[in-house]
């Protein structure tokens, strides 16, 4: 595109929505005006853009960071830079496909265009397709971030308790490849059976009527001390409940939207166990500008050599971002629904 438009077309939040149906329900597509650029900044043409469970969070108003309304939603998306606010760093990436995302409290990647800080922008490597790069800050970075802070911590082997998400197939792969033994816990059978034809070693199914035993024979087969919490609500006490002493549960997400409960404070005072949280934007300031480019330089060739992928379960033109949102929360583990703002 050798020219910017002065309008884009957009997904729109108006309004907040407990019921994440509602939520969904009440998006709409509009026209807006591209955003104008200050310095440091780049207009980045979006052509593929994820919905991730933190994206559903903030169509409910209930993730850490929200937007004034009415604002476009969307944490992450790939596209090429095409529009320089000035600076160095800035002008080098026009023309160039990058990753992009922020949590600033303004708009967001589920529009035809979006104002990224240059600082932040991931350049792509040769090889690596649009609809893979648009995912691959949340999940693969989450992932790679979880194994090192228990690594540094010293633990040899963790619990992960959303085993069939896109991240912990992600996470499956990544602790493979670094002889990190890792429990992955899933809900269903059909979960189970698909981490285990991915390569998973050790499946747990919170399900069943002997979970809590099995959950700790494994944990003292591998020695696993950490624990990787994606869902909160009670999950976040039975885990610490039956893990070692001296374990330390790594909160990550909240997929049950309930706070972490049913914790035992004595596993806390007379056994040595913490909850603490896990927050991927702090663990990327602690890597340094130079930290941050080889954990994406290695999350681009896993993703080019097919190491790693995010799933889609289907593609998105904007004018059908309702009905393709339903089938995402209705079918998650089915995989991610991409939107192509540039699709007509």
């Amino acid at each position: 595109m050798n020219t910017v438009p002065s309008q884009m077309r957009a997904v729109l939040l108006e309004q907040y929505q407990e019921d994440v149906a509602d939520a969904i329900e009440g998006l709409k597509v509009v026209e807006r005006p591209v955003p104008s650029l200050r310095r440091g900044q780049v207009l980045v043409r979006i052509e593929a853009s994820p919905c991730n469970p933190s994206d559903l969070l903030l169509l409910k108003g209930k993730y850490g960071v929200l937007k004034m309304l009415p604002c476009v939603p969307g944490w992450e998306g790939a596209g090429t830079v095409v529009a320089s606010g000035g600076g160095w760093l800035a002008g080098w990436l026009k023309g160039k496909p990058v990753a992009c995302g922020g949590q600033d409290d303004r708009d967001g990647t589920w529009a035809e265009f979006f104002v990224a800080d240059a600082k932040t922008c991931i350049p792509l490597k040769r090889g690596l397709s649009v609809e893979q790069a648009s995912s691959m800050i949340v999940n693969p970075l989450t992932a790679m971030g979880l194994l090192d802070v228990a690594r540094r911590a010293g633990h040899r082997a963790a619990v992960h308790t959303a085993g069939a998400s896109q991240l912990g197939r992600m996470l499956l792969a990544m602790a493979a490849e670094s002889n990190f033994p890792v429990i992955h816990v899933v809900r269903r059978y059909a979960q189970a059976e698909l981490l285990r034809s991915l390569g998973a070693e050790h499946v747990l199914n919170s399900s069943d009527e002997s979970f809590a035993d099995q959950f700790q024979s494994k944990c003292s087969a591998v020695n696993a001390t950490a624990a990787f919490e994606a869902v909160a609500g009670d999950m976040s006490g039975t885990v610490i409940n039956l893990m070692p002493p001296g374990s330390t549960v790594y909160v990550y997400g909240a997929l049950s939207e309930e706070p972490c409960g049913n914790i035992d404070p004595i596993e806390l005072i007379l056994r040595d166990k913490m909850v603490t949280g896990f927050y991927l934007g702090k663990w990327l300031s602690s890597r340094g500008l130079l930290g941050i480019l080889r954990a994406t330089a290695q999350v681009q060739r896993m993703l080019i050599d097919g190491r790693i992928a995010t799933e889609v379960q289907r593609v998105l033109l904007l004018d059908e971002v309702v009905d393709g949102l339903k089938q995402y929360v209705n079918n998650m583990t089915h995989g991610k629904v991409l939107l192509k703002p540039q699709a007509r």
